[in-house]
């Protein structure tokens, strides 16, 4: 059942005229939201803000009594204008900042586009799945939070590789003490970045964060560490520059030697390499 505030539900039901805006906030999964609105001024409600963004086009939203996974396609039309942490939102999009983020969709009412809003509605909150970018807008196929339910049943099964993921709770091991600092060295392309002081191997599987120009806050898996370069798993979205800077984070292939010659983080390896095979068991 959908709620809202007092005011607006009296309004609802006995106003001739009502006036209603959408609020789409946007939330990244750093944690910081954006919103916006399709009014052309800002709206203010509950202490919060949602201003003139780009032009928002969705599909109709289909309500279902259930666990089914509903979805909306968001198509949101906008000139550089229109940032996402200070980045125009095609750019942004193309950079992957739109990845994992979190849509949620409420539409407002009043009895006067002068005064202020006197409640809303929720419509629609789910993660962005696929993202599709085009010249001059950026299409989200948004899922509900009910997607989160397919997950695996039992939870933990036996296998030779480790089950947590690196640098979580689990592994226990220190993101921060396992990075990097690099800065791109001429010759460096979009997919291979030169750099010095690097060994070989020990960024394989590894993670690179981009701190400084054109690409700065783009994130790639690093397919291969030889020496003295980094081969990427994805190009960067455009070449680097050289002295553009990069924080790179150490890999893991999830085995029991990896576990114990990079990081001495065995006691925490939660794999069963030796548990034998199926077909070998007796």
């Amino acid at each position: 059942m959908k709620t809202t505030t007092p005011e607006c539900a009296a309004l609802l039901e006995s106003a001739r005229a009502v006036f209603m805006v959408e609020l789409l906030t946007l939330t990244l999964i750093g944690g910081s939201a954006i919103r916006w609105s399709t009014s052309d001024v800002a709206i203010v409600y509950d202490g919060l803000t949602w201003h003139p963004g780009p032009i928002i086009e969705r599909d109709s939203i289909r309500l279902a009594i259930g666990i089914e996974v509903s979805t909306c396609n968001i198509t949101l039309h906008a000139s550089d204008a229109v940032t996402v942490s200070g980045v125009p939102l095609l750019q942004a999009a193309r950079r992957g900042m739109l990845g994992g983020a979190e849509i949620k969709i409420e539409k407002g009412f009043t009895d006067d586009p002068a005064n202020p809003l006197l409640g809303t509605v929720h419509l629609f909150e789910g993660r962005i799945g696929d993202v599709e970018i085009n010249s001059t807008s950026v299409q989200c196929d948004v899922r509900s939070f009910t997607e989160l339910l397919d997950t695996q049943v039992p939870r933990n099964v036996y296998q030779a590789s480790c089950l947590h993921t690196l640098y979580s709770p689990g592994c226990g091991v220190n993101k921060a003490l396992s990075a990097l600092n690099v800065s791109a060295q001429s010759g460096s392309t979009a997919g291979v970045l030169l750099c010095a002081a690097l060994g070989a191997g020990v960024y394989d599987l590894g993670e690179l964060v981009c701190t400084s120009g054109v690409n700065a806050g783009v994130r790639r898996s690093v397919k291969r560490h030889t020496a003295g370069q980094l081969v990427l798993s994805f190009p960067l979205p455009d070449a680097p520059a050289v002295g553009d800077t990069f924080t790179v984070y150490k890999g893991c292939d999830k085995t029991m030697a990896t576990c114990i010659g990079k990081f001495a983080n065995v006691v925490r390896f939660k794999g069963q390499p030796f548990v034998p095979a199926p077909e070998t068991a007796v």
